[in-house]
């Protein structure tokens, strides 16, 4: 039912790939060649004709899959149908088993090479920052910023005639998660305004004239990752802090926040079908969830990524939070099950961290709600993660990690979202 990378593709992939270590390791590469020596034919052609005898029509795999996303999004029961689709996706979860073990994730263990940025790359952004600043300016140094997957991140030190700075540079790849520059620096910017700690913005790139893609530069802030009690705390005071900025700062429309959660499901399924055939079983999930999912309050400014990782802890800065790309106006229970159910997994488990949140945010939700938003984030991960794949395929610089995301993944939150919704 997924559209497959295709072979000369992905071979040529792993052949660049243990060329040059930073597009991954041996391992890595290892993991996606066993994939694809195992993932034998495309089952398409043989699920459509199966999805055309139990609903009738075409069994031309594209109009059979959009009879099943019909039919699916028609009764959200149990049905043959419905049977048919969840085997399918326990078949290609067996067949990308291997890429789970090339996806690195966040995993705070894992040692990234240190990669220069590229003489050309480094001139042309002084280049530009002197234009835009209006005085010389020499990059002196420049790295990459390891274990990030939306943006490519480097680490900058400046010189010009009035002193040397640190700055980060924050530059797209392809749209990876249905993210862009525009909204991550437009968010940035009206919570610094609004008094919120984030990084400053320095100089915007919103064309890709300087290196390719839409970029930003931000203040290096100081700070480190904290993982103590009293940090994970401030973690948690700081969402909360979030919630409480005036929502107006980004939405000024009045939505209802029911009408907050509809826009966010349709925008979620604009971006898989950008990148992806229409999957039954995901527009099933998509009908589920706008049938059923409730908002538990007001509409918030959502960081969409909050939790350990993305906080740096300074003794006179305090707290700020990064990494804003999936910032956005939603339900505050986005963070909460995200922070609980999801990133906040590896430190504690869920039931600490919803007593934690109640003692010291006093969030508490249900079991209903908590499921309910629970199956959101895995409905959020299933669509935004098949960016990863178009991503892959474009090139130039095909990672380990992006056919990962894009294939396996994609799988894995598609399946903890159909325990949830076909329940």
């Amino acid at each position: 039912m997924d559209a497959r990378v295709a072979d000369p593709v992905l071979w040529a992939a792993v052949r660049d790939g243990l060329r040059d270590p930073h597009l991954g390791s041996v391992l890595q590469w290892a993991a996606v060649a066993e994939y694809g020596a195992g993932r034998g034919p495309d089952p398409s052609a043989e699920r459509a004709m199966h999805v055309a005898a139990l609903v009738g029509g075409s069994p031309d795999v594209d109009e059979a899959m959009a009879a099943a996303c019909t039919a699916l999004r028609a009764d959200l029961g149990p049905s043959p149908l419905r049977s048919a689709a969840q085997d399918w996706l326990r078949e290609d979860l067996a067949v990308a088993a291997p890429l789970m073990g090339a996806f690195t994730s966040h995993d705070t263990d894992i040692e990234h090479p240190v990669v220069e940025v590229s003489p050309d790359e480094r001139s042309a952004l002084a280049d530009w920052l002197g234009r835009v600043d209006g005085t010389p300016t020499t990059v002196t140094d420049a790295e990459v910023i390891g274990g990030g997957f939306s943006r490519r991140m480097w680490r900058v030190r400046l010189s010009t005639p009035v002193g040397e700075r640190a700055v980060i540079v924050r530059i797209e790849q392809g749209g990876m998660f249905g993210t862009d520059t525009i909204s991550e620096v437009r968010v940035m910017r009206a919570l610094h305004v609004a008094g919120f700690s984030v990084p400053r913005i320095e100089a915007v790139d919103e064309t890709g004239e300087v290196l390719g893609e839409p970029l930003f530069v931000m203040e290096q802030v100081p700070g480190v990752v904290r993982l103590d009690d009293a940090g994970l705390d401030d973690i948690i005071r700081s969402v909360a802090a979030l919630h409480a900025v005036p929502v107006t700062v980004l939405d000024t429309s009045g939505r209802t926040p029911r009408e907050v959660i509809v826009d966010n499901i349709a925008a979620l399924e604009d971006v898989y079908r950008a990148h992806s055939p229409r999957l039954p079983i995901l527009e099933h999930a998509a009908a589920w969830l706008t049938a059923t999912l409730e908002p538990t309050g007001p509409s918030v400014v959502v960081h969409g990524d909050a939790g350990p990782g993305n906080a740096l802890f300074d003794p006179d800065r305090g707290l700020t939070t990064i990494d804003w790309e999936f910032a956005h106006v939603g339900d505050p229970a986005e963070d909460w099950a995200y922070l609980a159910l999801i990133r906040g997994r590896r430190i504690m488990d869920a039931d600490a961290w919803k007593q934690r949140l109640a003692d010291v945010a006093g969030v508490t939700y249900t079991p209903d709600q908590w499921r309910q938003w629970l199956a959101y984030k895995h409905f959020r991960g299933a669509c935004v993660n098949l960016t990863a794949r178009t991503v892959f395929e474009r090139g130039p610089r095909r990672t380990a990690d992006q056919l990962a995301i894009g294939v396996a993944v994609h799988l894995r939150s598609l399946s903890q979202l159909v325990e949830i919704t076909c329940a």
